[in-house]
């Protein structure tokens, strides 16, 4: 049930990074590439941070990256500014993409579970939390996902370092684990061939990669993390208890509407495998 709420808040929260409404304002800022204006804008919740505490807080990320990325924003721009740019433009992307759904239901479920579960060690969802909650129904609706999307992200980070893991397995693994092609996936994350290469190097020393595919111990490694990943989201579940259902079932037709007006890549639960 907790991989289903992430499926199905993922493509409402994630819209904010492929939505034109929003890409657009980055660029009226002056940040006229995507890394200066995802890096600022998604850790802008953390004040004004380092590309070196935005690495931390995202996990996954080559630092050599992250690090300019994040120095160019703060030159162009406050975070003040990309945070109201991100709520404006996320919340008029899904006006269009919505219309005047009537999403008050959902918020009212969400907001109260997610504003009573921990903070601690949740650096991302604790940003969040820290900020005014915006007053548009379709904001809060983007808001509450956004709260299930990066604490689950915080939880899975703990997760896999607490597996053994680092930023770099941790992308070769899933995307072998998602049933896509080695060595694919993780180039969005700014890693060179060399980088992969010694992480690959790395999993198969330990028995988790034989070649480029996953082996038996490796898919029972990866999918530990992801059990461990839910067992960290349970005092979510259990504080929405019997309304889990009727909140999904709110949801789903918002979360489709947004994948067929593409204002996310795809269903996050075709390549989870998973209905």
């Amino acid at each position: 049930m907790a991989r289903r709420l992430r499926d199905l808040a993922e493509p409402i929260a994630a819209c904010v990074y492929f939505v034109p409404e929003v890409l657009d304002s980055y660029k009226a800022l002056g940040l006229d590439d995507y890394g200066s204006a995802y890096f600022g804008s998604r850790g802008a919740c953390l004040g004004k941070p380092s590309g070196e505490l935005v690495t931390a807080a995202f996990g996954v990320f080559n630092p050599a990256i992250v690090i300019p990325a994040v120095r160019k924003a703060w030159d162009h721009t406050e975070p003040e500014k990309l945070l109201v740019a991100r709520e404006q433009g996320t919340t008029a992307a899904l006006r269009r993409m919505l219309g005047d759904a009537d999403v008050g239901g959902a918020v009212g479920v969400l907001r109260p579970v997610m504003e009573s579960v921990p903070l601690v060690g949740r650096a991302l969802f604790s940003g969040l939390r820290s900020l005014p909650f915006p007053d548009d129904p379709l904001g809060q609706l983007w808001r509450v996902c956004d709260y299930v999307r990066e604490r689950r992200g915080d939880n899975h980070i703990a997760a896999w370092i607490a597996a053994g893991c680092d930023g770099l397995e941790i992308g070769l693994l899933t995307e072998l684990y998602w049933g896509m092609e080695h060595a694919t996936y993780i180039r969005t994350r700014g890693w060179s061939q060399d980088d992969i290469d010694a992480g690959a190097q790395r999993l198969r020393d330990r028995g988790y990669l034989d070649g480029t595919g996953l082996t038996d111990a490796g898919h029972e490694y990866r999918r530990a993390i992801e059990a461990t990943t839910d067992a960290m989201d349970a005092d979510v579940i259990d504080a929405l208890g019997e309304k889990t259902g009727e909140l999904c079932s709110l949801l789903e037709p918002w979360t489709m509407a947004v994948l067929e007006a593409k204002g996310y890549p795809r269903n996050p639960a075709d390549f989870m495998n998973r209905p």
